[in-house]
C-alpha cells in the first residue's frame, strides 16, 4: 500500500542541545517526520557572550522554509537533520495543555532502545495573524490549533495507539 500524507502541522520547538530547534511535522499513513525548519544557536551566545553573543547567534541560525507538505516523505525521512518515526514503533502520544501553552510527546522505541521526543506545539505567525484579522483571541486560536493537531494524529496513527494517546487539551 502507497503511503499517503496525512497532515502537516507547521511548528513545534523542541529542546536542542544548543538551544530550541523548530519543526515543522509531516504526518504519513506510515510514518511521522519532524522536519527541521530552523535550530537556535542560542548556545553559542552564551559562551561568546552578551549582545555579541546574540547577534552571532542570531546570524548562524538556519531557517528552512519550504513546503515540506509536497515533498516526498522519502527524501525527507532520509535527511539526518529530520527525525522520523515510523508508527510501527510509537508506543505512546500525549497532547497536553498546560500553563507555558500546549506541549506534544511521542514516546517510540528503535535500535537504540526506548526515546521520547518531546516539544512545544506553536500557532504559527500566519495562522496567528489570519486569526486574529477574524477577530479570534490568541488563546482560543492556540486551541483550536492543538485541537486539529489532536485529530491529525488520531487520523494518521494506528488505531491501538491513537485510542490510547492522551488528549488534554
Amino acid at each position: 500500500m502507497e503511503e499517503r500524507k496525512i497532515a502537516v502541522i507547521p511548528k513545534v520547538l523542541l529542546a536542542g542541545a544548543l538551544g530550541p530547534k523548530e519543526y515543522g511535522i509531516l504526518l504519513t499513513s506510515e510514518r511521522t517526520i519532524f522536519v527541521l525548519k530552523s535550530s537556535s544557536k542560542a548556545g553559542i551566545g552564551a559562551v561568546v557572550g552578551g549582545a555579541i553573543g546574540a547577534a552571532i547567534a542570531d546570524a548562524v541560525s538556519k531557517k528552512k522554509d519550504h513546503d515540506y507538505g509536497n515533498c516526498d516523505p522519502a527524501a525527507l525521512a532520509a535527511n539526518d537533520k529530520n527525525i522520523c518515526v515510523p508508527h510501527s514503533s510509537v508506543t505512546g502520544v500525549e497532547l497536553k495543555k498546560r500553563m507555558s501553552g500546549y506541549t506534544i510527546r511521542m514516546d517510540y522505541a528503535d535500535d537504540g532502545g526506548k526515546k521520547k521526543l518531546a516539544g512545544q506545539l506553536m500557532l504559527p505567525d500566519e495562522l496567528r495573524a489570519k486569526r486574529k484579522a477574524e477577530g479570534v483571541k490568541a488563546k482560543v486560536a492556540m486551541e483550536d490549533y492543538a485541537k486539529m493537531t489532536q485529530q491529525a494524529f488520531e487520523l494518521a496513527l494506528p488505531p491501538t495507539v491513537a485510542q490510547n494517546a492522551e488528549w488534554k487539551i
